[in-house]
This record gives C-alpha cells, structure tokens and sequence, in this order.
C-alpha cells in the first residue's frame, strides 16, 4: 500500500511544480507588460511552499543579478511535500518488503524442517511393518540420519 500512495506523490508532486512553473511563467509575462493586478491573482495561486520560495527568489533581484537562480524553484526554500512524502512512503515500503522477506525465508525454513520431521516420523512408523530385522535397521538408520540434518 505504501508503494502505491508513494507512486501517487511522486506524480503529483511533478505535477504540482509544473502548475507552479506555468504559473511563475505567466507572472512573468504579466511583469514584463506591467500588469500589477494580473501579477497579484498569479501570485496568489502559487502553492504555498512555492510562494515562500518566490518571495525569497525576489529578494535575491533576479532581474539585475546575474547570479540570482532562474527561478524560484530552484531557491534552497522550495521544497515539494509530495515528492518528500513519496521518498518517505519508499523507505518505509522498503523497510516492510524486507521484513516480509525475512518471514518469507523463515516460513521456507520452518516448513522444510516441519517436512523432514514428518518423514522421520513416517520412517520410524513404517519400520515396524517390516519382518526382516535388516530393513528395520536401515529405514531406522535412515530416519536417524534425517532427524540429525533437520536438527
């Protein structure tokens, strides 16, 4: 389940920078004619941690600093609750598919010596059956020797 919710982000955060970068891209053609009304609805439909991250993009003045980010998604204080809520669904996904793997190989276990456990008591009951103190001896032996590997 962990993996699909993680799935889920990871396609909606993509999807949510997008809407913000379409956004971001028409707030800056509004600036570039000087539509402060047009410029303040666009803002205004920002996600929330991409607004923050504009509002600190604008404070680096990206229009007369050539070493201002592009953009405000590439400032240090955008960050995608999406995509870090996928990364956290992952980790934990992959915490539980190694947990199962572990149950997994100790069921294999369990169940093998559950099986070699059976044989040596089918052996040890079949023995009785036979006449010939040989045959006795040896499906013995033989339920002996398994009973010793599945220990």
């Amino acid at each position: 389940m962990d993996r699909v919710q993680a799935t889920t982000f990871a396609i909606t955060g993509p999807q949510r920078l997008a809407s913000d970068a379409s956004t971001f891209n028409q707030w800056l053609a509004a600036k570039r004619t000087n539509d402060a009304q047009l410029q303040r609805m666009l803002v205004c439909r920002f996600s929330p941690e991409y607004r923050t991250a504009f509002d600190a993009w604008l404070k680096t003045a990206p229009f007369t600093t050539p070493s201002a980010p592009p953009g405000p998604a590439y400032m240090p204080e955008y960050h995608n609750p999406q995509l870090e809520q996928a990364a956290h669904l992952n980790e934990e996904a992959a915490a539980a598919e190694e947990k199962g793997t572990h149950a997994r190989h100790t069921a294999e276990e369990y169940l093998g010596a559950a099986v070699l456990f059976a044989l040596v008591l089918f052996l040890v009951a079949v023995s009785q059956r036979f006449r010939l103190w040989g045959v006795r001896i040896a499906a013995i032996a033989l339920a002996v020797g398994l009973l010793g590997y599945a220990l």
